[in-house]
């Protein structure tokens, strides 16, 4: 009955990694990972620009390592011409992903130390993952400071904080299309580039400075409670004053209907001294790419 019984179990749901240097894709990467029915449970950008996904999915690591490709990247095209190798890489180091359950245990815990935006499991409760992250880097008293250095070649150059809200990651079954992994692609072909990227679950004791600083209405702010949000910095010309005419200008018919049903729910502001506070809350640092540093 034993080993009935292991033969039939439920497929572990584990966490597992993505990592790429390959930020300027990062609204297409997610996409791939929503289609292959990846839940992201964490993410964030590191100073050195690497891009790192946590992913739960059943048989994690087996899907990764197929999603992703073979290293030859000439082999990639060839035989897998839908691997993210094929699709974006110009080498093999754009991507990297464990190859091994253990591998996949042990990065996971290296890159996500304080623990993951999901519920406990079986499975990660016996490899000692840590689950159910409130952030701990968000930061009320407002104690960092931004140390910003003109562009000289972009006078205008700015960076804007941006909010995708739980409700926002949320794929929509039709698509299977989260709404903010179509945003954040629209947003990359708008040219703004990726400067910080954290996901995180803000805790309840924040939430007064957070609603403040957004000016937002006590219900809105209700479907922010014990769910996961993701938040951006973005680099570009007029990022901060003109956010949102910079996508309207951009936009087809797609974009257009994807906008007008989603665009109001980011949260982003025009006034740049609530934007740098906006930064300072949410960010202890960001890509050395970016004009503006977090002290």
């Amino acid at each position: 009955a034993q080993w009935y019984h292991r033969r039939v179990r439920a497929p572990r749901v584990i966490p597992t990694l993505l990592e790429t240097t390959l930020v300027g894709n990062m609204g297409k990467i997610m996409k791939r990972l929503e289609q292959e029915e990846f839940t992201i449970v964490g993410l964030h950008l590191s100073r050195t620009d690497r891009l790192v996904f946590c992913v739960q999915a059943e048989n994690a690591v087996y899907k990764m390592s197929q999603l992703v490709g073979p290293p030859d990247l000439k082999e990639a095209k060839f035989n897998h011409q839908f691997s993210l190798r094929a699709s974006f890489a110009s080498q093999p180091g754009d991507f990297l992903a464990p190859v091994s359950y253990t591998e996949s245990v042990d990065l996971v815990k290296e890159h996500f130390p304080r623990g993951l935006c999901c519920p406990n499991t079986l499975d990660m409760q016996a490899e000692g993952i840590p689950h159910s992250y409130i952030d701990e880097v968000v930061d009320s008293t407002l104690s960092r400071g931004l140390d910003s250095k003109p562009c000289l070649l972009k006078p205008l150059l700015q960076t804007v904080s941006v909010v995708f809200p739980p409700d926002l990651l949320k794929p929509v079954k039709q698509s299977r299309l989260s709404p903010a992994s179509q945003l954040i692609t629209l947003i990359q072909n708008c040219q703004f580039d990726v400067v910080g990227a954290r996901l995180m679950t803000i805790p309840i004791s924040q939430f007064p400075k957070f609603r403040s600083l957004f000016k937002l209405r006590t219900e809105i702010c209700q479907t922010f409670v014990n769910r996961p949000c993701l938040v951006l910095a973005l680099q570009r010309e007029n990022a901060v004053s003109c956010f949102h005419q910079i996508l309207q200008g951009y936009s087809n018919n797609n974009s257009k209907k994807l906008l007008e049903t989603y665009g109001h729910m980011m949260l982003t502001t025009p006034n740049r001294n609530l934007n740098v506070d906006q930064l300072r809350f949410f960010f202890d640092h960001l890509s050395t790419r970016c004009k503006d540093q977090i002290k």
